[in-house]
């Protein structure tokens, strides 16, 4: 979801002195006032609708009104027409409002990324957005966001970025040059991670809602999507193919400091509370009350998804990981004469995997911060909470699928997060989460719940949770195909739908 383009509510009438263009406070609508010749000497003057060169010729006018004014028209007329965003794309339309974002004049500014925001929306003009780029669109952004302090440019400028996010082409310059403003500028201050505790709780929880942290972190969120098809999702250990933009991209957010502790920041101070979802609205309910809603359960949306993302491949991807050797990692699951290491022990005979989820957390000295985050097993629990309090599709399926990434493997610490997922008594809320009608939910928890049942005790706590017969669960799941539409397209169902009956197949073998 990204923020979408607007038309102008025009509430003004301003007169633009060269070309005579007026709004129309009654209409809405732009018109030249031009002189006509009726009976000469005397002249009259009519009214003629603009021509697309001469408003786009007028984003370089000398006064900063005409070309405020010529930006907020293009803004209008190109709201929800791709053929005319094309068509300012080709006469150089983009690269002026481009330019005009380093303009004196705020109001200029502000004109300017609403224009931009409406040209770049959609899939259908990554042309654009790739224009933008190539007009050094996206440093601009970054100077105005970061020198100005009027909130609805820092909106505009976010929702722009956000946009640009969608394209492939464009994730890795964003992440150079965006991901620093992006988090020290706009997540860590409205998110309140790093403030003084005299802030009051409704300070926070104003920040929560603001439109700024929800583009932000959806902008981010899409920055660290993984580029892989859906079946592959459903099977961890085929994943070789992830392009190396995403690799890239999330090493550089993992290293970001406070960006991690302020994204888990965020969920865990709206745990509890309205903001992890959307509550049900009654007709008398204004639209601006349901707009502040919207804004505080996509910005935890938003949160979780890019910690999952973020979550994925830690152990290959990062020092920490790449410190434990292969035949380490090897020897947790399996000991030398070839049995399943954590039936042999409590986790086999390595020396840091005899924590069985009581006690104090082992290799942590002192509490985790920044990336050591992602990984310890504290971040369970709010998983948990999340899956147990929302019902948020999108958030749900991000918290599951950080559990399953986090759960996978072999690494230390999936060991321990899977003793954690036991010990907070998260595998019944997993188990239940299978009856969701939602089928990329259940996809993410029956992933998670595999993962899971790498741990012996784990898996026969989650055989005694199901309640049904490997038989009658694949059945359930056949009947859920062939009975109901899916909505995520018939190829993306079938998949789906096989991949979950397989994972629960593995955990009664």
């Amino acid at each position: 979801m990204f923020p979408r383009p607007h038309s102008l509510h025009l509430t003004e009438m301003s007169v633009w002195y060269c070309g005579f263009i007026f709004r129309n406070k009654n209409t809405g609508t732009h018109a030249i006032l031009h002189p006509v010749s009726l009976n000469p000497p005397s002249r009259e003057f009519g009214w003629r609708d603009p021509e697309l060169p001469e408003v786009i010729q007028m984003l370089q006018h000398q006064f900063p009104s005409v070309q405020s004014n010529a930006a907020a028209y293009l803004q209008h007329l190109c709201f929800g027409d791709n053929k005319i965003k094309a068509e300012i794309r080709r006469q150089g339309g983009i690269q002026l409002l481009v330019d005009l974002l380093d303009h004196r004049m705020s109001e200029v500014h502000r004109s300017a990324c609403g224009a931009l925001r409406n040209l770049v929306y959609g899939k259908a003009n990554d042309e654009n957005k790739v224009a933008l780029k190539n007009c050094g669109g996206i440093p601009a952004l970054v100077r105005l966001l970061r020198k100005t302090g009027d909130v609805e440019i820092r909106e505009l400028v976010t929702g722009v970025l956000w946009n640009l996010s969608s394209c492939d082409a464009l994730k890795m310059p964003i992440i150079q040059d965006a991901l620093a403003v992006l988090t020290n500028s706009v997540i860590i201050p409205h998110s309140n991670w790093d403030s003084s505790p005299n802030h009051h709780d409704d300070r926070k929880l104003h920040l929560h809602t603001s439109q700024v942290l929800r583009n932000a972190t959806g902008c981010l969120s899409d920055m660290c999507r993984l580029s892989t098809v859906i079946s592959k999702l459903l099977y961890p250990h085929t994943l070789r193919n992830v392009s190396s933009a995403g690799e890239e991209a999330r090493r550089r957010m993992r290293e970001c400091d406070g960006l991690t502790d302020a994204l888990l920041y965020v969920i865990q101070t709206s745990l509890g509370s309205s903001e992890i979802d959307m509550p049900q609205m009654h007709v008398m309910d204004t639209d601006i009350i349901k707009a502040q809603w919207g804004r505080k359960h996509k910005t935890v949306e938003n949160c979780v998804c890019i910690l999952r993302n973020l979550s994925y491949r830690l152990a290959a991807e990062t020092s920490h990981g790449q410190q434990v050797g292969l035949e380490e990692l090897d020897g947790l699951l399996c000991d030398a004469n070839g049995r399943d290491g954590e039936s042999s022990g409590c986790w086999g005979n390595r020396e840091y995997s005899n924590w069985d989820g009581v006690g104090p957390f082992p290799d942590t000295a002192e509490p985790p911060k920044g990336v050591q985050m992602l990984w310890h097993p504290t971040i369970v629990k709010p998983y948990l909470t999340l899956l147990s309090e929302c019902s948020n599709p999108d958030t749900l399926e991000g918290a599951a699928g950080a559990l399953q990434n986090l759960a996978a493997g072999s690494w230390k610490w999936s060991v321990y997060i899977r003793a954690a997922v036991r010990k907070d008594k998260g595998l019944p809320i997993l188990v239940e989460l299978l009856r969701i009608d939602n089928d990329k939910v259940v996809c993410a928890v029956a992933t998670a719940l595999r993962n899971m049942a790498l741990d012996i005790r784990n898996k026969e706590l989650i055989v005694q949770a199901v309640n049904l017969s490997p038989t009658n669960i694949k059945e359930t799941q056949r009947m859920a195909i062939l009975e109901e539409p899916c909505n995520t397209g018939l190829l993306d169902c079938a998949v789906i739908s096989a991949g979950v009956v397989s994972l629960l197949e593995d955990m009664f073998q």
